[in-house]
């Protein structure tokens, strides 16, 4: 016996008739894949848009500032960087399983999508995969959201 340990006699009733289930009963779990795969690329597009804002505000040379829709690059980083904050929020509530995260899932990878579809001509490749990510993570949560519950 190791020290600090104690010994309780088990009986033949206190003993689990099925050991397996009774190991993962208290475990805390995740969720389904679905709920891991949305979150996650929730957070890859919140980091996706993170990189574009603080790049389009410091080193404009990356873009064609002339394919905007409207206004400037600087102001297309910042409310890249305030989308891409929304994302990496909502990507953790959805881990927490929270109805809210699911909500706000909808709502900020649509908002996304939208963004970067706009902003699309100053950075083609970048803002498509991006588009690919909120698309997916709307599929996800709108197909899948009984394992959000």
């Amino acid at each position: 016996m190791e020290a600090g340990a104690r010994f309780r006699k088990e009986t033949p009733s206190d003993m689990p008739t099925h050991p397996a289930q009774e190991a993962f009963r208290d475990a805390p779990r995740i969720g389904s894949g679905w709920v891991a795969f949305a979150g996650t690329y929730l957070a890859i597009a919140g980091m996706l848009n993170l990189i574009w804002g603080i790049t389009a505000l410091s080193n404009k040379s990356y873009f064609i500032e002339g394919g905007l829709v409207w206004s400037s690059l600087s102001t297309w980083g910042w409310i890249s960087i305030v989308i891409a904050a929304v994302q990496i929020i909502g990507g953790g509530l959805l881990f927490a399983r929270k109805v809210g995260g699911v909500i706000m899932a909808i709502v900020i990878a649509m908002c996304g999508m939208l963004v970067n579809f706009l902003s699309i001509g100053a950075y083609p490749v970048w803002s498509t995969v991006a588009i690919v990510c909120n698309g997916l993570v709307l599929w996800a949560v709108t197909v899948h959201g009984n394992d959000f519950t």
